[in-house]
């Protein structure tokens, strides 16, 4: 009898236990968040990966963007005018513009040379930041020498409220010791989903001159990511056109490039893996593009134009997505 009733209460003990496991929550599947994903894992999950290849018919807009100033970046102020940031031997400058192709040159230094590796500064790029505010890449160097072993170039930021004026912030990238061989130049700065910051870069990491990243999810601290971007082309200028990453680089030197000097674009699904690069144009002495993005079929993109004795300029070519 007591075998019996044992059995019983054994029976009954396991058809609770398995009703209660039934009405118990199921836990949710772990979400990707930005603490524990990769960059990388962020990126797939946001942008999916298109087989068409993007198409643009180019044209070269007329004159100069700017007079004596080089090294452009363009950055569109919420109120619709471009604002264009340029560099001559005052440092960093700045023009503005209602239509991103006659600029009116604005008073005063945005950011001033410095001393030690900021001896000289160049190369602005610009990403919008919480409370209305803006923060600018630049790189700061040692000199002026141009090439890598000549001088040490390194990438710092500052902060500013309307654009104009702005307050220094420090070292973000430290080439000698990020292992970019002293030479971490020419940032582009983009916001990706979920907030991370990534500047692209020249570096001559891995022994090669080549475009390298690195990322941060606060934009003042950055981790330099493995690989080479896009070697041989130099100064790197991206925008987001629907789902595709299209990078804007220069062929300067036909020592390292394995194509014509000029002007190119290059695509990728996540940001890190680009395709062969497409001439916008071919030419001499142009270098440092920066891109505009006027609307979803149409891109302005400036660069800096050299042509002894005239002094730098700025020029640009506009392009339309054709397919």
């Amino acid at each position: 009898m007591k075998t019996k009733f044992y059995l019983f209460l054994t029976i009954l003990l396991m058809i609770m236990i398995f009703a209660l496991g039934c009405a118990a929550p199921q836990q949710k599947p772990e979400t990707l968040s930005i603490e524990k994903a990769t960059p990388s894992e962020i990126d797939s999950q946001q942008v999916e990966s298109v087989a068409e290849t993007l198409s643009f018919s180019w044209e070269k807009d007329s004159g100069s963007r700017i007079e004596d100033g080089s090294v452009p970046f363009v950055h569109k102020l919420k109120d619709g005018r471009v604002r264009l940031y340029y560099c001559n031997s005052e440092g960093i400058l700045s023009a503005i513009s209602n239509d991103g192709l006659t600029f009116a040159k604005e008073q005063g230094v945005r950011i001033s040379p410095g001393t030690g590796f900021e001896l000289q500064v160049c190369d602005p790029t610009i990403v919008d930041i919480p409370e209305g505010k803006m923060r600018m890449y630049y790189k700061g160097a040692n000199s002026q020498a141009g090439e890598p072993g000549q001088s040490v170039h390194k990438i710092y930021s500052a902060v500013s409220s309307d654009g104009l004026t702005f307050q220094k912030e420090g070292l973000r990238i430290d080439s000698e010791t990020s292992g970019d061989n002293d030479w971490a130049s020419v940032p582009d700065a983009i916001t990706l989903p979920g907030g991370l910051v990534r500047i692209y870069y020249v570096t001559a990491a891995e022994m090669q001159h080549g475009i390298g990243s690195a990322i941060s999810s606060d934009g003042l601290d950055f981790v330099k990511e493995p690989g080479i971007r896009v070697p041989n082309l130099v100064d790197p200028a991206l925008v987001r056109i629907a789902d595709k990453y299209v990078l804007f680089a220069a062929s300067i030197d036909e020592r390292f490039a394995k194509v014509p000097k000029g002007i190119y674009y290059m695509e990728s699904s996540d940001g890190l893996d680009f395709s062969e690069p497409t001439a916008v144009f071919q030419g001499n002495d142009v270098y440092d593009p920066s891109v505009l993005k006027i609307d979803n079929r149409t891109v302005r993109v400036f660069y800096g134009k050299v042509m002894p004795p005239q002094p730098p300029a700025v020029e640009s070519h506009t392009g339309q997505i054709v397919k």
